[in-house]
């Protein structure tokens, strides 16, 4: 379950079976390079889709591991500005 956080970010704890990442994504090749451009160009983070069925925000987990910038990233961490959740 999502908390209500007062962080800059929550961040899906852990990939899911179906992450935009995996060999077992819901959408294809195409697509996935059309959300990552998206996100590029708008300066966002990709919402894990268990989260945004759920109509909650919850960056997906990949996606925070591999496309934003680390030291920015531990910077944020450290000074509790991410929020590891678990979305079931």
């Amino acid at each position: 379950m999502v908390a209500n956080s007062m962080a800059l970010e929550t961040v899906q704890r852990k990939c899911c079976k179906q992450c935009l990442f995996s060999k077992n994504k819901i959408v294809s090749d195409p697509r996935k390079a059309e959300i990552l451009e998206d996100c590029e160009q708008n300066n966002s983070h990709f919402q894990c889709h268990k989260a945004t069925i759920k109509g909650v925000k919850g960056t997906c987990r990949a996606f925070y591991d591999k496309c934003t910038n680390p030291a920015i990233s531990a910077m944020l961490e450290s000074i509790g500005e991410v929020e590891f959740v678990d979305i079931d």
